[in-house]
């Protein structure tokens, strides 16, 4: 059955956890680009965190949707949220009722997330994620587009909400990719030139850079030294390969904090090991179901 039909859309992708596992046939994960707000947005609705789950991906301009069943909504991230010209809350739960028409315009910085109970995508490889490197999943969304699932539709969720907590400041953390200039790069302050969900490039510093390397497998947040000058924090749908020498890569528990920079913005960065690196990474892993809140839960 049809959910609800695109009126219109700015620069708008369907997202969930993406297609790990398939980079030995070419495949990108691709994924939510802000994964915290993608998992709050999703897990409001389903009460628990699940990296499965479908999820509108809103990096710019407004969302429109013609609801064509009565359905629940949930969006996080910087955003407005309207029902019928009305304003709702962002971060909770919110009844929607067929004929209703629902709007979500960005205001940054980084992406906002909608999550649109009973809706199903169809997966490819596993993931509904749209690949803007590959072209796998969903294209873009654009008027028109129908947004398909079936019944029956939870509406218990209703009222939840997000409890947000501050997000981290300071340098973001480096791990060592056994390349020496990364000391190079933690030295100096660095400004954002272009930011897609490739990846984010940044100039101002100087970091040597060596000619002719073997091309070499990729991941999301690994740091290039281009031969340009420049460094490239590679996104969620990075190349798989490349032959520039990578000085460093971000941990893993800050790689959202990636997703919120924008050309101008300025960036330092910091030298961690792996081991307080994945530490750092389990610890917010563990925490994220304490945010998802429903009244029913609270003390009375």
């Amino acid at each position: 059955m049809t959910i609800a039909t695109v009126r219109a859309a700015g620069l708008c992708t369907v997202q969930d956890g993406g297609r790990p596992g398939h980079a030995d046939v070419g495949v990108p994960v691709a994924g939510a680009l802000h994964r915290e707000r993608y998992l709050i947005a999703t897990g409001l609705l389903r009460g628990r965190i699940d990296d499965r789950a479908p999820a509108i991906e809103v990096l710019a301009g407004t969302l429109a949707l013609d609801i064509d069943v009565d359905t629940v909504v949930a969006v996080v991230g910087p955003a407005a949220l309207q029902v019928d010209g009305r304003d709702a809350a962002v971060g909770a739960c919110i009844a929607v009722r067929a004929g209703e028409h629902v709007a979500v315009t960005h205001l940054g910085p980084g992406p906002a997330y909608l999550a649109l109970a009973g809706w199903r995508p169809h997966p490819v490889l596993g993931s509904v994620s749209t690949d803007t490197f590959s072209g796998l999943g969903p294209p873009p969304l654009a008027r028109g587009a129908v947004l398909q699932g079936s019944g029956p539709i939870d509406v218990t969720r209703v009222g939840a909400f997000h409890r947000p907590l501050s997000g981290s400041t300071g340098p973001i953390r480096l791990t060592r990719a056994g390349h020496a200039a990364l000391d190079d790069l933690a030295g100096q302050r660095w400004s954002v030139t272009a930011v897609a969900r490739s990846g984010t490039r940044l100039v101002g510093g100087t970091l040597p850079v060596e000619a002719g390397l073997p091309s070499r497998p990729m991941v999301r947040g690994a740091v290039q030294a281009t031969p340009s000058g420049e460094a490239v924090v590679l996104g969620p749908d990075g190349g798989l390969t490349g032959g520039y020498p990578v000085v460093g890569v971000v941990a893993a528990v800050d790689l959202d904090r990636v997703s919120l920079l924008a050309p101008g913005d300025e960036v330092a960065f910091s030298v961690c090991d792996v081991e307080a690196a994945a530490h750092a990474y389990a610890r917010w892993r563990a925490g994220l179901g304490a945010l998802l809140t429903h009244p029913d839960h609270l003390p009375h």
